[in-house]
């Protein structure tokens, strides 16, 4: 039970963190309102690393929370492009180089 309660902690601060879905520390998630998208946001929200890094935002420090806010800015989107390519819904990889001809 206790674990559970942690959990639910740890999405409660990510979600103080994030304001809303659409901006916060989602702002460079695009808006996908699809199974696969809607899935992806909660893998993304339960990744390890995620929850580690939003659990310590609840220090009070503005400043370091501001510091947690920028590296779940850079996590977030990672993740749930990485699950998104996973599950097929969108294409990944390198783009491929383009060739200038004369």
């Amino acid at each position: 039970m206790n674990a559970a309660r942690t959990s639910v902690a740890l999405v409660a601060a990510m979600l103080g963190l994030g304001a809303c879905q659409q901006g916060g520390v989602w702002a460079n998630v695009p808006v996908d309102n699809s199974p696969d998208g809607q899935a992806c946001r909660v893998e993304a929200e339960n990744d390890p690393e995620a929850k580690r890094i939003a659990a310590s935002a609840t220090s009070g420090n503005v400043g370091y929370d501001e510091q947690v806010r920028q590296e779940l800015l850079v996590l977030l989107p990672r993740l749930w492009r990485a699950c998104m390519q996973r599950r097929g819904a969108i294409r990944g990889g390198v783009e491929a180089v383009r060739r200038s001809t004369f």
